[in-house]
Parts: structure tokens; C-alpha cells; sequence
């Protein structure tokens, strides 16, 4: 292969060695011995016909930098070693050099295996394998440190150089990478704005091709001391846009464009052929470019059995390096490991000690609660039911004394009026315990099975008005419905008629004037029918809504009843699959709505 690749692969790399200056004991740009060995080695290096030349200063240049202690420099200018054996065809002397790269490091405990991966990346370049060549320039990227900003700069214009044909979005990211750290030294940065032109030509971008070359040549004219690396590439690329296609080509068929390497010069040329719309010239250029990398690559079978070696003894010296490292914090770590199970073990055993008491003292929070909440309602019960028994008692007890004493002269009229009222207050003490069977044992018990079919118009209607003689004329009873006559729903009507019994006789019992009104229509899109039951009475205070449904709870102690009409009607319609509410948005009286599933 022709020596077009390397010379900017040389000048970046020749670079990174003239920059570590500051990190060694003096300054290596002052000291002449240096200067002197240094310019034998560039002068060999570019040289065609001097090879004993170039290994004789390589040799007295590493033995320089050996005396010196200074390892990094020592082991960059064995990696432009392996760039010039690699430009020279001898990629098996570039392999077995990298594996000595990594012998000596393995010996001397060096931690440089970096260079060992950018040696890599630049002998897959150098010989067209650019996806292996990406792959080590990037890891280099990641074993390099921290200090090494020099190196760094380098592997990311190879990166972008590598990638600025095939993947040109990759490559801008590399370069801008680049950028910054350019800026320090101007003929890196020369390479910076040769680098952003050239990508802008490979997208066919003229706009911001025309824009990167002026700055490119401006950059020059004021900065006389620089090469001219990368102007002929970028003349060639300023051609092409302007339409002059064959001065453009003839740069390159004429192989003076040596800012290119040779699969460069075939994309650059593909570029060209494409402005020029000669796609079928583009394909067969293309072609060849494929035949260059497969001959290419065949000159690496019998080389890659060294650089497997090389990749093995790279793997096997950072297993090395870290092997006593790995011995002390594996100790450290069962030490750590132990003291950690212990301190968590002593902690699991407070914990459940902490979670013990704390659930013996809900236990008996709770305890406590139940308890004094049990005998409040014990008392309340106790207090309400004496209370609501011993008055239709005395009024059965007087009521009898009447009827019974001779002292009293009464009709006979006057005698069934009494007789009813005693059976009237007989019925409510009936009533009452009811009330206490259906909530202690019945109700509890009791199911609600869906034996009847009923007609909901129909029978709403007649329950509601059937209490007509039991309210005044200043209460109105009205039923209304959304629901069709013939609509039946499926319930227990023995069930549902306790629940409405109790809501309309609250009602009446709590409205003195105004209206009371039952209202029936579907709900949850059909799904289900509700029943809602509204009065204009005194309604029901904000304090008390949450608790009307609880057991013995009446809002007036001095009402009659013991507290357990609604506790009943809730079961009875959660038993029946629906559910009894109270409408705390309604602020007319109180609005109770019964909700029952349609099946």
C-alpha cells in the first residue's frame, strides 16, 4: 500500500510525543540531545530508501527517553513504529511490536495498554479495515488517562477522518469533540477546520463546505508556519462544487491529493461521480474499492494469529496488574461483609423488638377504644331503649287505669278511643325490639333472595301513597319517574319495602310542611335503577351525615325511636346487592337514595 495514508496519521502522532513535555523532569523542546535525535527520527521516517536509518534513530530516541525515565514518550514512539511498519507493508512486525508494547508494560507494571489499543486501531486503518480500527481507537478512548489529553485529541480526528465517508454524522461528533482541545495548538486545530470542510463535501453541503474553507484558508494566512495539510483535498472538494468535475478527478487520478489515503481517493471519487449524476461510474468505483479491502485484509490472515497473541497478553496483564489488588479487597471486603451481617443482624433484632411493642400498644390502643366505645353505645343503648319502652309503657299504664277505675265515667266511645291508643303504644314497643332482634341476631342472618318480579312504577307509587292518611294537608306526596310502566325489576319485595317504609316514615316524621317526594330512574347507563326519596324537613346537620347510619345514632335524643331504622334499611339494601346513601349535596331537607342492580 502507498505511504498517501500516514502523513496525517504522522504528523498527529508525532505531536502527542512533542506535547507530554510538560509531564517529564525538563523540557525536552530546551535540551538539544533531544532535539537532535528527534529530527533524525522525522528524517527517517520520511524517507522512502532509509529503513536502517529509521530503526537506528528509533532505537537511540527510546533509549533517550528510557535514560530519562519517560515510559509514555518511550512507548508513543513505539506506536509510530507500528505506524510506519504498518505504511511499509509489514503488518506482522507492527503486530509483534504491539505485543512487545504490551511485554514490557506487563514487566514493568506500566498501566499504557491504551497505546497498545491505539497501535491496533492504526494497523487495522493502515490496512482498510476501518470497523476494527473504530473499534480499538474507541477503547483506547476508554483505557486512556485521564492526563493524556494529547492522545485523546489524536484518536478523535483518526475517528473522525475514519468515518467522515460512511457514517459523516459520527464523524462531526468526533470532530467537535475535537474542537475544543484544537484550539490549544495551531497545527491541530489546522486539522480541526480541514476535518469540518471535508465532512461538508462528503453530505454534499456546498453551503457549509464554502463557509469551512474560507475559514480554513483564513486560518492560514494567519498562521504562516503551518503545513499545508489538507489544502489539496479541500481544492479538489472546491472543484467539484463548482461543476469542475475533471480538474477535480485529475487531482486524484494523478495521486496528488496526499491528504487522502487510498480508500479516501475511491470515496472521494464516488462523491464526485455522484455530483455528476454517473451513478453507473459510481457503482464500478465501488467495486474496486471492495477489491482494495479484501486485498487488503488477505495480507492480515497469517497477521492476525500474532495480534490474537496480543489481545490474549493484553487480557492476561490486566488480570495480572489487578490480581494482587483483587486478593486485598476481596479481604477487606469479607471482613466488611461480616461486620455489615452483624450490625444488620443487631438491627433486624431491635426492629422486630421496636415492631412488637409498637403493635402490643395498637393492640391496645385499639383495645382500649373498642372497650370505652363499647360501653358507650352499652349506655346509649341502654339509656334509649329505657327511655323509648318506658313511655308507651306509662301511657299502657295509665291508659289501663283509666279503663279499670270506677272513678271515671266514660263512654263507650271514649273506651275504644283508649283501647286503640293502648294498642298503638303495644305496637311500638313491639316494634323497638324488633328493631334490637333485627340488628343483634336477624338481620345478620337473614337473606333477601330475588324471588319477586315487580312493576317499579307501580309499586313505588302505592308505597309512598299509602301513608296519604298518615300526613297532614300541608305535606304534598309526589312520585316521578324516568321509567317506563311495563319496566319490572327482580328483587325481594318484602326487603325492599321494609327499606322504603322506613325512609318515607323519617320523612314525615322530620317534615312538617312542604312536600315529600319519591323519584325512580336508571343509573350507571342501565345498569342499574335508582330510588331516591327527598323532604323539605329540617334535613340533617354536617356534623351528623357521617354517623346517621350508625348504630343507636339519632341526631335528637329527645325524637322518638332507638337509632336503628337506618342501620337495618343499609343492610337490608346491601343484602338485596345495592346501597343506601345519603345525598349530602341536597340542601332542601334530606334526600336518601337507594341504589339497586338491574339483572
Amino acid at each position: 500500500m502507498t505511504k498517501v495514508i500516514h502523513v496525517f496519521a504522522l504528523i498527529m502522532l508525532m505531536m502527542v510525543c512533542n506535547h507530554t513535555a510538560a509531564n517529564s523532569q525538563f523540557d525536552l523542546e530546551t535540551d538539544t540531545t533531544h532535539q537532535r535525535l528527534y529530527k533524525n527520527f522525522l528524517n527517517s521516517y520520511n524517507s522512502t530508501d532509509k529503513e536502517k536509518e529509521f530503526y537506528k534513530s528509533l532505537e537511540e530516541l527510546c533509549e533517550f527517553y528510557r535514560e530519562h525515565n519517560l515510559k509514555l514518550n518511550y512507548y508513543k514512539m513505539q506506536l509510530n513504529a507500528c505506524l510506519y511498519e504498518t505504511e511499509n507493508n509489514h503488518t506482522d512486525k507492527a503486530l509483534k511490536r504491539a505485543n512487545n508494547m504490551l511485554t514490557e508494560m506487563e514487566a514493568e507494571k506500566f498501566d499504557a495498554y491504551s497505546q497498545v489499543y491505539l497501535a491496533l486501531g492504526t494497523i487495522y486503518e493502515n490496512r482498510g479495515n476501518y470497523s476494527l480500527a473504530q473499534h480499538y481507537y474507541e477503547i483506547a478512548i476508554e483505557n486512556l488517562p485521564h492526563e493524556d489529553k494529547n492522545s485523546e485529541m489524536a484518536i478523535y480526528s483518526r475517528l473522525s477522518y475514519l468515518l467522515m465517508f460512511q457514517n459523516p454524522v459520527d464523524a462531526k461528533h468526533w470532530n467537535d469533540l475535537y474542537y475544543q482541545q484544537s484550539l490549544t495548538y495551531p497545527e491541530y486545530h489546522q486539522v480541526y477546520l480541514f476535518l469540518e470542510a471535508f465532512i461538508n463535501f462528503t453530505v454534499g453541503n456546498k453551503y457549509d463546505f464554502k463557509k469551512s474553507y474560507a475559514a480554513y484558508n483564513s486560518y492560514h494566512e494567519q498562521n504562516e508556519k503551518l503545513d499545508n495539510y489538507g489544502k489539496e483535498a479541500l481544492q479538489m472538494a472546491d472543484l467539484a462544487f463548482d461543476g469542475k468535475y475533471d480538474e477535480a478527478l485529475k487531482l486524484l487520478e494523478n495521486n496528488q491529493t496526499n491528504d487522502l489515503n487510498l480508500l479516501g481517493n475511491y470515496d472521494a471519487r464516488i462523491c464526485i461521480y455522484k455530483m455528476m449524476k454517473r451513478y453507473d461510474l459510481a457503482l464500478q468505483t465501488s467495486m474496486q474499492r471492495a477489491q482494495c479491502v479484501d486485498s487488503l485484509s488477505s495480507d492480515m490472515i497469517f497477521s492476525n494469529l500474532n495480534e490474537l497473541n496480543t489481545q490474549a497478553g493484553l487480557a492476561r496483564a490486566k488480570s495480572k496488574a489487578s490480581k494482587e489488588h483483587e486478593r486485598m479487597l476481596t479481604i477487606v471486603v469479607v471482613f466488611s461483609v461480616i461486620i455489615i451481617i452483624m450490625l444488620i443482624l443487631i438491627a433486624l433484632h431491635f426492629s422486630r423488638l421496636r415492631v412488637q411493642l409498637r403493635n402490643r400498644n395498637e393492640q391496645l390502643k385499639t383495645a382500649l377504644v373498642m372497650a370505652e366505645e363499647g360501653e358507650k353505645m352499652k349506655s346509649e343503648f341502654v339509656r334509649s331503649v329505657s327511655h323509648e319502652i318506658r313511655t308507651p309503657l306509662n301511657a299502657i299504664s295509665g291508659f289501663n287505669d283509666i279503663l279499670n277505675s270506677s272513678r271515671f265515667d266514660i263512654s263507650d266511645e271514649e273506651r275504644k278511643q283508649l283501647l286503640e291508643r293502648i294498642q298503638e303504644n303495644v305496637k311500638a314497643i313491639t316494634e323497638i325490639v324488633d328493631d334490637m332482634l333485627r340488628v343483634a341476631d336477624k338481620e345478620s342472618n337473614e337473606f333477601y333472595p330475588k324471588l319477586n318480579k315487580i312493576y317499579c312504577n307501580q309499586f313505588l307509587s302505592s308505597q309512598l301513597y299509602k301513608h296519604r292518611e298518615h300526613v297532614s294537608g300541608a305535606i304534598e306526596l309526589n312520585f316521578t319517574t324516568k321509567v317506563v310502566n311495563r319496566f319490572q325489576i327482580e328483587t325481594n319485595e318484602d326487603g325492599l319495602t321494609k327499606v322504603l317504609e322506613q325512609l318515607i316514615q323519617n320523612a314525615i316524621k322530620f317534615t312538617k310542611e312542604g312536600r315529600i317526594e319519591l323519584h325512580c330512574e336508571f343509573a350507571q347507563g342501565g345498569k342499574s335503577i335508582e330510588i331516591s326519596l327527598s323532604d323539605t324537613g329540617r334535613g340533617i346537620n354536617k356534623e351528623q351525615q357521617d354517623k346517621i347510619f350508625e348504630s343507636f345514632y339519632k341526631g335528637d335524643s329527645f325524637e322518638q325511636g332507638i337509632g336503628l331504622g337506618l342501620t337495618v334499611s343499609k343492610k337490608i339494601a346491601r343484602k338485596l346487592g345495592g346501597e343506601l346513601t345519603l345525598d349530602k349535596n341536597y340542601n332542601e331537607g334530606a334526600r336518601f337514595v337507594l341504589t339497586l342492580p338491574i339483572e
